[in-house]
């Protein structure tokens, strides 16, 4: 039992190590991993999309050829769910448009002389021979490319797309097939096709296929495309609302409105090819205008959002290629005559071809290593393009004549879904960094206001505790003087005591201006050290013997314990002469009539200096802010309330840069120790 266990994890940690493995390889090669995802999807769209085609769904076709121009259907008995594909004609009309009233009077050419003989408008003449009966049929004239249509059956007029001409004034061009539904009279039926095209340089009107089948029994394709293009074009205009949703209320990234006008124009584009258009109030010659712009305006939009992986002067300059490029053909459109813009087609497409490719090919090796928002926008990138090639390829025949089947359309969602879900990470990021920077801000207004507060604090307590000291010194200086005027009962003693006072009380003032000038030597990177070799028994010595007979009026003694023998540190001697100050003139305000200790020891490889009082203490939620810029005072224990509360700010500013720590011990009401090091100069 145990074994078979042990057996069971032992396959479970392969199959976890096999996992990891994979999700290794994957991060290693991203990029190849994008290219093969997308190379699968565009297998499977293939697929599905031929599934659609397969033998059950396209209906059963008969092919007829024409015998003396007559196309003979009347013993083809199985019409239900069949279509009759004619052969092309062999004849046509040129630049004539034959009525039923003089039908026979016109004559025909081969269809032999049809690139030889250029014509805009044309005629096109088939007589069908089809089973006696009062069926009606269905009958569909194709063909390539936009043109207006006109249909005569019987003599009658069945059906009409646009607006036949005979200028291009007057012609209104409409979409490229034409549905009508007729009967045979006495077994006959004859149909005259009028086609008309103004608008293209390389195409005039060209000739009709016609198919016919019995009307209602198969569903008419392009109805199903139209139906398709309706669906497509809905759910790009979804897309649409919802990043420009995203891009007004939440991101103002203009890579998410970029991409929104994109779907917008994807939008129109696939209304104007599926033949939707043809449901909406649309003018057939506008439209024809519209779907050249779309590409103008698709190939711009698509720059410039793809501008947001444009990384290197060279993807800048085939993007901005594009754009011109684009714009210089969109004024073409606008503002020139369909003969000419359809005529330049040409070169902006060899444009295109020359910025698409080494463009993608450059962004997707730069691009190696994708985040995981870019990873997404590539794949969608990398299935558009190669389902477009796949196209290319298929109409080109290369691989052999058979069933067209394009992928564009159905991969064009697949890349708007992919973008869609590039920007929604890419959104959630920049949201999330706005947020973490509004956090940031609401932190730093805060500290700028306690800053200020603090700041305004300590203008008050300075002001205040800069005018005790003056008032003394102006108070015994004034009382002094009036001794000095009466030499008969003057004091020698008295005026000795009262100038060091006055004395006193000016080194008070001197130390408090000195600390503010050094917090803003601090704040603008002034402040100056200068370290040499020196001992710091020397400097406390120094410091003892000129200020601890000025600062101390509480009545403290003074208890020096420093270690004999003590190494040289590295410092500036008047920086930690600054530091002992600054504690000792803490220590002697807080402490009455007591002692002040002051101890040096080597621990290790610094020298501890401490200064300890036996004064007030300090409560223990202050020790945690002590050290802080405009801490807020507190009130001492000796009466004497002189201080800026920057002291122990600028004395923890001085030990940190000579590469020491500073640190308090205190217990409310049993005194204060302060304790600094230094690091033991190294010879």
């Amino acid at each position: 039992m145990i074994f078979l266990n042990h057996e069971k994890v032992s396959k479970k940690n392969d199959r976890l190590k096999e996992v990891l493995c994979i999700k290794n390889i994957i991060y290693k090669h991203k990029l190849l991993s994008i290219l093969l995802a997308a190379l699968f999807t565009t297998g499977v769209l293939m697929a599905l999309v031929s599934l659609t085609w397969f033998p059950g769904a396209v209906p059963k076709s008969i092919t007829v050829t024409e015998q003396n121009g007559i196309y003979d259907l009347s013993n083809i008995t199985d019409l239900e769910k069949t279509v009759i594909k004619l052969a092309p004609v062999t004849t046509y009309y040129p630049n004539t448009y034959l009525m039923p009233a003089n039908e026979n009077t016109s004559v025909p050419e081969s269809v032999d002389q049809f690139e030889s003989i250029p014509a805009q408008y044309l005629s096109q003449r088939f007589i069908l021979n089809l089973p006696d009966n009062s069926d009606t049929y269905a009958l569909t004239f194709t063909l390539s490319g936009r043109h207006a249509m006109r249909v005569y059956v019987n003599g009658r007029l069945a059906g009409q797309t646009g607006k036949p001409g005979t200028t291009k004034l007057n012609t209104e061009v409409w979409e490229n097939n034409i549905t009508v539904d007729a009967a045979a009279e006495d077994g006959k039926m004859e149909i005259i096709l009028h086609s008309a095209q103004f608008y293209h340089a390389k195409r005039g009107a060209s000739l009709a296929e016609l198919s016919l089948n019995k009307s209602g029994t198969v569903p008419d394709v392009f109805t199903f495309h139209r139906i398709k293009g309706m669906a497509v074009m809905g759910a790009l205009l979804c897309a649409a609302v919802l990043l420009l949703g995203i891009y007004l209320i939440l991101s103002r990234t203009r890579a998410t409105l970029y991409f929104a006008l994109a779907c917008v124009v994807m939008a129109l584009r696939e209304c104007l090819q599926s033949q939707a258009w043809t449901y909406f109030l649309i003018h057939g010659n506008l439209s024809f205008m519209l779907e050249y712009l779309s590409v103008v305006l698709l190939t711009i939009f698509l720059s410039l959002y793809l501008g947001q992986f444009a990384i290197g002067k060279f993807l800048r300059v085939v993007q901005y290629t594009a754009i011109l490029g684009s714009c210089i053909y969109g004024a073409c459109i606008l503002f020139g005559d369909s003969i000419f813009y359809t005529q330049v087609l040409k070169y902006y497409q060899i444009l295109l071809v020359l910025c698409i490719v080494p463009g993608i090919t450059v962004l997707f090796f730069k691009m190696r290593n994708p985040i995981k928002e870019q990873a997404a926008a590539m794949y969608g990138i990398a299935v558009f393009y190669l389902a477009a090639i796949s196209d290319i390829v298929m109409y080109s025949d290369v691989l052999g004549d058979h069933t067209n089947t394009p992928i564009s359309e159905t991969a064009m969602l697949v890349f708007v879904l992919a973008q869609t879900v590039s920007l929604f990470q890419m959104n959630n990021r920049v949201l999330g960094e706005a947020k973490e920077a509004e956090q940031k801000l609401e932190v730093e207004k805060t500290a700028l206001e306690d800053l200020n507060r603090l700041k305004t604090e300590f203008l008050g307590n300075v002001s205040h505790e800069l005018k005790t000291p003056l008032t003394v010194m102006s108070g015994y200086a004034q009382t002094t003087k009036q001794l000095a005027g009466q030499p008969d009962t003057l004091d020698k003693g008295e005026v000795s005591r009262r100038m060091t006072l006055i004395s006193s009380e000016a080194e008070r003032l001197s130390l408090m201006v000195g600390q503010v000038l050094d917090v803003t030597r601090m704040e603008e990177g002034r402040m100056v050290m200068e370290p040499v070799r020196c001992y710091v028994d020397e400097i406390i010595h120094a410091a003892i013997e000129t200020h601890y007979p000025i600062l101390n009026k509480n009545r403290n003694r003074l208890d020096i314990r420093i270690e004999g023998g003590l190494p040289a540190v590295h410092a500036d001697p008047a920086r930690i002469s600054q530091v002992v100050v600054n504690l000792i003139s803490n220590a002697v305000r807080f402490t009455a009539d007591g002692v002040i200790t002051i101890s040096v020891r080597k621990e290790y490889d610094k020298i501890l200096i401490c200064v300890s009082d036996t004064g007030i203490g300090i409560a223990t939620e202050r020790i945690l802010h002590i050290f802080e810029r405009y801490s807020k005072k507190q009130k001492s224990g000796g009466g004497q309330d002189t201080g800026t509360g920057l002291g122990l700010y600028i004395c923890k500013h001085i030990v940190e840069h000579h590469g020491g720590e500073i640190w308090i011990e205190s217990e409310k009401g049993h005194g204060t120790s302060v304790f600094f090091n230094l690091p033991v100069h190294q010879d």
